[in-house]
């Protein structure tokens, strides 16, 4: 089994029902789960993105179409939304329509959180060691002010369900 089916297994089997978590020392107020699309991703539909993608990424979508890591069962303000594919391209050119200095022609938003406007963003770049990094797009901050978070997806996934679906790379 690859790190990213051990990843996702793990989320399945630990997050399908919702549960109280602690953030940072302190009770969250609300219920967290994870959910799955049962339905993986056709490989040709992740050719049609035009990039050349991370393994990990592109094994997550031959898993799973999208997913909802972390929600807030109640009033679905806190959490990750692993886009569909063509969800992942459209939020992309939207953003670098909106955002040119910021978003390259190489990177790709693959998530969104719920309550807030940030965005996972991968590095698809086919050249140098940023390959399939992930960065947080924050709503109002330049590009050279974007958090790293994982060096890779599979990496970004693991931190997040350590830290039970926190904001690790936020300072408090």
């Amino acid at each position: 089994m690859s790190k990213i089916s051990e990843i996702v297994s793990s989320l399945k089997t630990q997050w399908s029902l919702p549960k109280q978590v602690v953030h940072r020392g302190e009770p969250c107020p609300f219920l967290l789960a994870c959910s799955f699309a049962a339905q993986p991703v056709d490989p040709g539909e992740l050719d049609r993105l035009g990039l050349r993608l991370p393994d990990d990424v592109r094994e997550f979508w031959l898993i799973a179409r999208n997913a909802e890591l972390f929600k807030d069962q109640h009033y679905s303000q806190w959490g990750l939304e692993v886009l569909k594919p063509a969800e992942a391209k459209f939020e992309t050119e939207r953003q670098r329509a909106a955002r040119p200095k910021d978003f390259t022609r190489l990177d790709l938003v693959l998530a969104r959180f719920f309550g807030d406007s940030d965005l996972v963003v991968v590095n698809c770049g086919s050249h140098g060691e940023g390959f399939g990094s992930i960065t947080i797009a924050l709503p109002i901050d330049r590009r050279s002010d974007w958090p790293l978070v994982g060096k890779s997806f599979g990496e970004f996934l693991e931190s997040m369900a350590e830290a039970q679906g926190d904001k690790y790379w936020e300072a408090r």
